[in-house]
């Protein structure tokens, strides 16, 4: 079969920053549950029913519990309290046991993800929308292209102090694991009839400082989320506009099925993504499959590629961070490869990373915490569409499709 080529034109950049602002203004307060979420995964079904193949496009309902990924935070903080006053009245016993369960939950919820408390809070649905592009022979590999429609909480923290935003994160983390060491450290001399001073207690009084900062974590508030993540919901509608305009002059895919996907509840936890692996992990396991997530996007400087995620735990695929970044060199954009800071959280790359599935995830954004300055806008009240270079938008564009048709002819 003759090579068709394709034309990324200037107006899919437009395109994508209108559609962005569009549903940013019209349906704001995103968080997974609400209506606004829930209006925003219709519209976004009936855009890709625009573009993927008749019958393909669905729209997936699954239960989550939003809340449950962030909102125990204050409760930490008192519990924090309510340890080092325990230790300080003589109760190293149950101020250990209290730390322990602080830190496990920390780690379990803030730091991996887990789904430790879901059950406490209350339960919500989710919508995962999707559809499919068929190549003209049978699939014989098929490639992921997805983002996430649901907002986040603003983070008060980021929004007010980001230069400190760091400092405050890992000196919070840093006071309730040294309450986990100096509990544990008083039990035992107890157990051995040894006195435990009153100074360490005291210090982790003090200590409750840094962590008081913790209990306003979030509110209420919700950011726009246009460049987190609209604008990659965007993105990934338009590599489906593009390969469907193509496919009407001839199928320019040989064997390579495309999916493109927008998940929910992304800001929850990755509950979206996770829930689409178990209802199609069949499906995902049949053939080859690859996955090149688009989250956070803002400035062309910062195009890069995922290597790790879910705050470095999780890897990624190296093999396809660094053919992706192969084409944006080769287009003339930055090509580094990277991965999520510890600190800087996840994107739903990691779901499909924690079960064996090659992927990536595509940003435009640093997430090095060290690099949060005045004037930041992720995760904040200022994450609106003036603030996303539309060259960043561009080059994404190009880079996902020319690494689909690159990956398709085999080259």
């Amino acid at each position: 079969m003759e090579e068709q080529e394709i034309i990324f034109n200037s107006d899919l950049v437009q395109e994508a920053l209108a559609f962005t602002k569009e549903v940013t203004e019209a349906f704001p307060g995103r968080i997974t549950g609400s209506d606004s979420c829930f209006k925003t995964a219709k519209k976004i079904k009936g855009e890709l029913e625009k573009y993927c193949d008749p019958g393909t496009v669905k729209m997936e309902e699954f239960p989550c519990h939003p809340q449950a990924f962030l909102k125990y935070i204050p409760f930490l903080v008192l519990l924090y309290l309510a340890c080092s006053l325990l230790l300080f009245f003589g109760q190293p016993l149950w101020a250990f046991v209290g730390f322990a369960l602080g830190n496990f939950v920390f780690y379990g919820q803030f730091v991996r993800y887990y789904e430790i408390l879901d059950p406490l809070f209350p339960k919500r649905k989710g919508f995962n929308v999707w559809g499919a592009i068929e190549p003209a022979q049978k699939a014989r590999e098929q490639i992921i292209v997805s983002a996430h429609h649901d907002a986040a909480y603003v983070f008060q923290l980021l929004a007010r102090f980001p230069r400190l935003y760091a400092y405050m994160i890992l000196t919070g983390i840093g006071f309730l694991f040294l309450g986990l060491v100096i509990s544990l450290l008083a039990l035992i001399l107890s157990l051995l009839g040894i006195a435990f001073p009153q100074w360490p207690s005291i210090v982790l009084l003090v200590g409750l400082l840094p962590v008081l900062p913790f209990l306003f974590f979030t509110t209420n508030q919700v950011s726009p989320g246009a460049g987190d993540n609209m604008i990659a919901v965007a993105i990934m509608l338009q590599v489906a506009k593009v390969f469907s305009e193509a496919k009407k002059n001839g199928n320019p895919l040989n064997s390579t099925r495309l999916l493109f996907v927008s998940f929910d509840a992304e800001e929850a936890g990755l509950r979206g993504a996770r829930a689409f692996i178990k209802a199609h992990r069949e499906e995902l396991q049949a053939i080859p499959t690859r996955v090149l997530n688009i989250d956070t996007v803002y400035k062309l400087q910062h195009l890069n590629f995922f290597e790790r995620d879910l705050n470095s735990f999780v890897p990624l695929s190296k093999e396809l961070a660094s053919e992706c970044a192969t084409v944006a060199r080769s287009l003339g954009y930055p090509d580094k490869v990277s991965g999520m800071s510890f600190g800087g959280g996840s994107t739903d790359a990691a779901a499909f990373g924690e079960e064996g599935i090659e992927a990536t995830n595509i940003c435009a954004m640093s997430f090095n915490i060290n690099d949060y300055k005045e004037g930041f806008v992720y995760h904040t009240s200022r994450d609106t569409v003036e603030h996303i270079e539309p060259q960043a938008v561009e080059a994404i564009i190009k880079v996902i499709g020319n690494y689909i048709l690159k990956r398709d002819r085999g080259n």
